[in-house]
């Protein structure tokens, strides 16, 4: 054991977690911790933004892209609420996010005495947010809190973890035994139903593969790849999980993603043809599946690391709580050598399906397949997209391609706004060798447009698309639909984004086109600076050509 204070503690337990990064903002009530950060700098790169909202979707963007959990540091009262509307959408889109955060001394908590921002229950604060919470009331248990949240995000469903320590005990000394890391138990399917899965998916002569937001977060593609080929199986992604399997494979139909926001797309009523639906780490969100009348086929097989959401939205004949991958490797070893293809009539069906889906695209949301096309052709491969609760978004979920996991991530949980840019910040941050781009509306940007400073003082080079229309435009356009001319609250007036952009020494460049915007994409993507694209489109998305 070694002599350390409270914030020593914590920084030589975020090290021996492999933990290379940390986002937050300073604080009166953290100086001891960030004194203890000084003397790790060559261990761990702090990052530190503008606002908590944007430090929290930095950490999910972090997560979300390199697979690993973002921590997040910030302070007793206001610092810690504002990362809530963050922390909510890390919960409900099942991100890896472990906020420490510190209350005051501990003789004033829950006293009501009103000391520098005093808080009437933080971690209840927290409840609706994380997973789980835990004030840390000495110093010597820091590690153990700590080796707890990272066994956590292994073995359960990601979702945000918060730790709160008094401040006073950051600059206690007291003897700590920094813990090492648990080997994680990893959830496996129950042998029972796993071999009734097997059955069903053998026995069936259309089955169907779904996967969803767990695989993308906890892995397990290439196994799924393995399964979909043996049973040549159609496979479809669902809300949060486009790329979890690729979208250019000949049994990928794409994302589930239809009606409402999302447009026409006939996959939507063909799976309901299928006789067996094998469902692999999706909650089923309702509304992008019952909320839009989605049809699954009668038998269904659901594997979520979440016990509490399985059967909510339909109802499940083989339910098992674990993780996918888990339970894909053990249906492949249940079938062995054995030859389960459904057949070339099956295989034909599915490749029909598909031509069928892209021309349904092609006319009905032609202009924004074609700026879709035009952007994957201007980035490499191995591009991450970081979107916003906006009109480009919900095209590209369907017009995009994607081919690996971890590179599409947009706030599908919750759907707030404001959560795009700086998760691409965070995304660069954890893959600085990617081209990171950005798509946000001229709305959604603006929650954390201060942000660009951040980009500017580290050295963070996302490339920012600021898709304007003056509006909220998804709003705008639903509001149009149901009160046609009576329209209120929904325009906006901006800044003028190149002068903004400008004032931070950025390059800005302002698109009227698709050909301009593919250009200025093949001009950013080998920047080592952050760019800002103002693509105008005065009359809507579906307008831009």
């Amino acid at each position: 054991m070694a002599r350390l204070t409270g914030g020593q503690a914590i920084v030589e337990s975020l090290k021996v977690q492999n933990v290379d990064t940390v986002f937050g903002i300073i604080s009166i009530h953290t100086l001891d911790l960030f004194d203890s950060l000084f003397d790790n700098q060559d261990a761990i790169k702090f990052v530190g933004g503008r606002l908590e909202l944007g430090c929290c979707y930095m950490a999910d963007g972090y997560s979300r892209a390199t697979g690993k959990p973002g921590v997040l540091l910030t302070s007793t009262g206001p610092g810690a609420a504002d990362s809530v509307g963050a922390m909510g959408e890390a919960y409900f889109c099942s991100s890896s996010v472990l906020q420490i955060t510190t209350n005051v001394e501990q003789e004033f908590i829950g006293s009501g005495k009103l000391v520098t921002h005093e808080t009437k229950d933080q971690l209840g604060m927290f409840n609706a947010v994380t997973d789980w919470n835990a004030r840390i009331n000495q110093v010597e248990s820091i590690p153990d809190h700590l080796v707890e949240a990272f066994q956590r995000f292994q073995e359960r469903r990601p979702r945000p973890i918060a730790l709160e320590i008094p401040t006073d005990l950051l600059g206690q000394e007291a003897e700590v035994e920094v813990l090492l890391p648990r080997e994680p138990k990893i959830p496996q399917g129950d042998p029972a139903r796993v071999e009734q899965a097997l059955q069903a998916l053998l026995q069936a002569k259309r089955p169907l593969i779904v996967v969803g937001e767990e695989v993308q977060s906890q892995g397990g593609t290439q196994e799924i790849i393995q399964l979909a080929e043996r049973l040549g199986a159609p496979v479809v992604t669902t809300d949060g999980a486009k790329g979890a399997f690729p979208e250019s494979h000949p049994l990928s139909l794409g994302t589930s993603l239809g009606r409402r926001i999302w447009g026409e797309n006939p996959v939507q009523d063909w799976v309901g043809s299928c006789d067996v639906c094998l469902v692999l780490g999706s909650t089923l969100p309702y509304r992008s599946t019952v909320g839009v009348d989605l049809k699954l086929p009668p038998k269904l097989i659901h594997v979520l690391l979440d016990e509490e959401s399985i059967g909510k939205n339909y109802e499940t004949a083989i339910p098992i709580v674990a993780n996918s991958q888990a339970v894909v490797v053990q249906l492949l070893q249940g079938i062995g050598n054995r030859d389960v293809s459904k057949g070339e009539d099956y295989r034909r069906e599915i490749e029909s399906l598909k031509q069928q889906t892209y021309d349904v695209l092609k006319s009905t949301w032609g202009n924004e397949l074609r700026t879709f096309e035009a952007m994957r052709s201007a980035t490499p491969g191995d591009t991450i997209f970081s979107l916003d609760a906006t009109v480009p978004a919900s095209r590209a979920a369907r017009c995009l391609s994607i081919d690996q996991p971890r590179q599409f991530m947009y706030p599908w949980g919750w759907a707030g706004l404001g959560f795009a840019f700086p998760a691409s910040v965070g995304a660069k941050v954890g893959k600085p060798n990617s081209p990171v781009v950005c798509i946000t509306g001229d709305g959604g940007f603006q929650y954390n447009a201060q942000e660009l400073g951040t980009c500017v003082q580290y050295g963070i080079s996302p490339i920012v698309l600021v898709f304007n229309d003056n509006a909220w435009g998804v709003l705008k356009d639903y509001q149009r639909a149901r009160f046609s001319d009576r329209l209120m609250a929904t325009d906006l007036v901006n800044p003028d984004f190149i002068k903004l952009a400008d004032s931070y020494g950025i390059e800005g460049t302002r698109v009227n086109t698709v050909d301009e915007l593919t250009k200025a994409l093949g001009k950013a993507v080998p920047s080592d600076r952050v760019q800002l694209i103002e693509v105008s489109m005065p009359d809507g998305f579906g307008a831009f050509v």
